[in-house]
């Protein structure tokens, strides 16, 4: 049982060595979208990319050793928790599982944390080059204009700013 505890753990201080090299990427994509580097940007997609599947698969790894252990310790999988699998658990297991649960837990807010934050900049910056568009847009299409006949007209000389033409 001890070397499954200890498998298992070393399974975890994995998952949170990825999980904090998550947190330097979305870090990292953040700095990009600030200083409006789009190949950075890029570059930090893909290692995120790469880390979520190498996680992903880390994840099922525990999931399956996780079933393991709920069997050795005659507990149903479906209701483990790794806080509740250190209550479970003797000493230095329980303090190890103790510390990796604590880990996690501010490793993976810090990642929501930074990720919201991206996804505020990404959103602001879209609305800046919507907004950009629209007035360049009203800038170069002609603007109605009303004659004495009280029809309306369109004038391709309105005051633009903007030439239409090449």
């Amino acid at each position: 049982m001890n070397t499954l505890f200890n498998k298992f753990l070393c399974l975890l201080e994995d998952e949170t060595g990825f999980y904090q090299s998550l947190l330097l990427v979305v870090q990292k994509e953040k700095r990009a979208v600030v200083n409006l580097k789009l190949e950075d940007l890029n570059e930090a997609v893909k290692e995120k990319e790469n880390l979520l599947l190498k996680i992903q698969i880390l994840e099922e790894q525990r999931q399956r050793m996780l079933e393991r252990v709920a069997d050795s310790i005659e507990c149903p999988f479906q209701s483990l928790t790794l806080s509740k699998l250190s209550q479970l658990s003797e000493e230095p297991y329980s303090t190890l599982l103790n510390t990796c649960h604590s880990n996690l837990l501010s490793i993976t807010k810090s990642i929501r944390e930074v990720n919201n934050s991206n996804k505020f900049l990404v959103m602001h910056s879209l609305k800046l080059v919507g907004s950009s568009l629209s007035l360049l847009d009203n800038l170069i299409s002609p603007i109605p204009v009303y004659c004495r006949t009280g029809k309306s007209q369109i004038n391709d000389k309105g005051g633009h700013v903007l030439s239409a033409q090449i």
